[in-house]
């Protein structure tokens, strides 16, 4: 059974083990252990635990008021299973702000237009709603191993749900 974690004293507990593994991943965009600890702190992390253990996690990250960025989303390979990434994708998707959502994956954006209520978006657009912090992030230091890896995987996507 996937459980969906937004305890913070659980997720408190696990934050080194997510900080290092955006580290080491070059497919997660690194955040300090500070970043992750403000970003726990407002319930913007998610952690999905099977069978008592910690299998995945994810982040909504502020890019302006109001309007937030899905991402971080990891699941540990032993637990991967539709099972696993739908808990997550739903404990992400519960928040009330608008969101963006940016990946190479035509599948999760897809889902995320039939079950989260997104729709398919531009690059322009997620730069205008974002005030240029999407695109300025990407230009960080700690960001640009994570975006070359990313673009060798193809043309990135976009799903935005909330108001214009």
């Amino acid at each position: 059974m996937v459980e969906v974690i937004n305890d913070l004293e659980h997720i408190t507990a696990v934050l080194p083990d997510i900080h290092e593994t955006g580290l080491s991943d070059p497919n997660l965009t690194p955040r300090s252990l500070e970043a992750l600890h403000e970003i726990a702190a407002k319930g913007d992390l998610v952690l999905i635990k099977i069978n008592n253990q910690v299998a995945g996690w994810g982040i909504r990250e502020e890019l302006t008021k109001n309007f937030k960025e899905i991402g971080m989303m990891f699941i540990k390979p032993e637990y991967r299973s539709p099972s696993a990434f739908i808990a997550l994708a739903r404990g992400l998707a519960n928040d009330p702000c608008a969101m963006v959502l940016a990946t190479y994956d035509q599948a999760l954006i897809r889902q995320a237009v039939l079950e989260f209520n997104f729709r398919e978006a531009g690059l322009f657009e997620v730069i205008i709603r974002s005030r240029g912090k999407f695109i300025t992030k990407r230009f960080a230091r700690g960001s640009r191993k994570a975006v070359k890896e990313h673009r060798s995987q193809g043309k990135a996507l976009f799903a935005i749900r909330g108001k214009q």
